[in-house]
């Protein structure tokens, strides 16, 4: 079971490897924005299955731009993530970084954080 709880940050990805991943948005706004940030019900339970991986990001890795000034987005890091969730969590997190950095053609403009891992 994972119970995910989150503060305004991009929604968390569950995937189970070669599908779409599964968006888990958060329940609370961003701590200290707002007088009623955290909800009633902060985090959220989600049932996991061996081999179902959870993707956890900072919106480094979708608020950043081609060279046509197109985001790429959560819907273009799903799919990045679908494509690479049949890989090793190493290879994976490569993968990951070096898509974005692909589609990026440049530098890095934020902060990038990623965390994955892998329900046994």
């Amino acid at each position: 079971m994972l119970e995910l709880a989150s503060a305004g940050h991009p929604p968390a990805m569950v995937i189970h490897p070669g599908e779409k991943p599964q968006l888990v948005e958060s329940r609370s706004a961003v701590l200290g924005l707002l007088p009623d940030a955290v909800d009633v019900e902060a985090s959220t339970k989600i049932q996991l299955e061996p081999g179902d991986r959870v993707v956890i990001y900072s919106d480094g890795f979708t608020e950043c731009f081609n060279p046509h000034r197109d985001m790429l987005g959560v819907e273009g890091l799903s799919e990045i993530v679908r494509e690479t969730s049949k890989l090793s969590l190493a290879e994976m997190r490569d993968e990951i970084v070096d898509g974005v950095a692909v589609w990026r053609n440049g530098p890095a403009d934020d902060d990038m954080s990623l965390v994955l891992v892998e329900a046994q």
